[in-house]
């Protein structure tokens, strides 16, 4: 039991370490929408292009889009609450308005790495390739842990992170 505990202390400090790191490098997620590409072009864009963010982010659908996207989820949601087994309908509403969001952050990305020189979109590009690369090495580290722990149903249980992430 001791060491069931040890393993979960351990293997929660890794998890937020990771998540430290990811948060550190992009900044808090909550304040640049998009998508990865977007946090990495911010991290290397000017002054000058970030100043420009604010009027393209209120010049964009994006929060509207997301509060259609999150009325999407509810609706869902309380449909199979309701046991409601007929949800095909919901469910088409929910990727209709994940696909809208995705589209508003793609261009949103596009539109703030297009303002950057060919250096500083190299210098995202790169920050991203290795973020992504850490990203897998943190997943080996738990890979090997749940191998060591010798338990088979461990591989199938949501790592860590997951967790985190749900609770939020």
């Amino acid at each position: 039991m001791k060491t069931k505990s040890a393993f979960v202390v351990s293997s929660a400090g890794v998890a937020l370490l990771a998540l430290t790191t990811f948060a550190h490098a992009f900044g808090d997620a909550r304040h640049h929408d998009g998508s990865p590409a977007l946090r990495a072009c911010m991290v290397a864009a000017p002054q000058s292009v970030k100043a420009n963010l604010r009027s393209s982010f209120k010049n964009s659908s994006l929060r509207t889009d997301r509060a259609a996207l999150m009325t999407a989820r509810q609706n869902l949601a309380q449909q199979i609450l309701a046991k409601n087994t007929s949800l095909s309908s919901y469910e088409t509403v929910v990727s209709q308005a994940q696909l809208k969001v995705m589209q508003d952050e793609d261009a949103l990305a596009q539109s703030v790495c297009g303002q950057l020189s060919a250096s500083q979109l190299s210098a995202a590009s790169t920050l991203y390739n290795n973020l992504q690369s850490n990203r897998q090495t943190v997943r080996g580290y738990f890979a090997a842990a749940h191998q060591a722990s010798g338990d088979s149903e461990s591989s199938t249980q949501p790592g860590i992170g997951k967790l985190i992430k749900r609770s939020h």
